[in-house]
């Protein structure tokens, strides 16, 4: 079950620290700079649907002036679509945008291990995306809800 996470130049502290953290659980992550800076569109987009398809989970990394990119609605449609896992992670003092009210935002270290518990949970009851089943299905979408159910739960109150 590995998680993509995708960041910009200004968000790669705070993804190198995602990353660390997940790496240190044993979770496999797929660390991905989105900057177009030297790249075609059309290699984003072929660069960005790979990375989904492998992965179950998404982690967006946000920073101050992010939310309207391009990228993280593409994503995040994507991502929503098939099922995947959603959540992000804003390092800053911004305010997350209220289009993204229904998955969890991340804002401090200590709701990383909140996200590492939510996929471990995950992972230990059986509500993981299975190769077997074809995905974005209809469980997929009901588990993806659920974790991001959790996840949002945990982050309120902080355990």
């Amino acid at each position: 079950m590995p998680v993509f996470i995708s960041y910009r130049h200004a968000g790669r502290l705070d993804a190198f620290i995602l990353n660390e953290r997940l790496l240190l659980e044993g979770i496999t992550t797929q660390l991905v700079m989105v900057d177009s800076l030297g790249q075609t569109f059309d290699d984003l987009h072929g660069g960005f649907c790979q990375q989904l398809a492998d992965a179950t989970h998404w982690v967006g990394v946000l920073t101050a002036g992010d939310e309207g990119d391009w990228w993280t609605a593409w994503l995040l449609g994507a991502a929503a679509m098939t099922g995947r896992r959603v959540s992000f992670y804003l390092g800053c003092t911004a305010e997350a945008p209220s289009r993204l009210g229904k998955w969890p935002v991340m804002r401090e270290r200590e709701h990383i291990d909140l996200f590492v518990w939510a996929y471990h949970d995950e992972r230990t009851f059986g509500r993981g995306i299975h190769p077997s089943m074809p995905r974005g299905g209809a469980a997929d979408r009901d588990n993806a809800d659920f974790f991001h159910a959790d996840l949002k739960a945990k982050i309120r109150r902080g355990f």
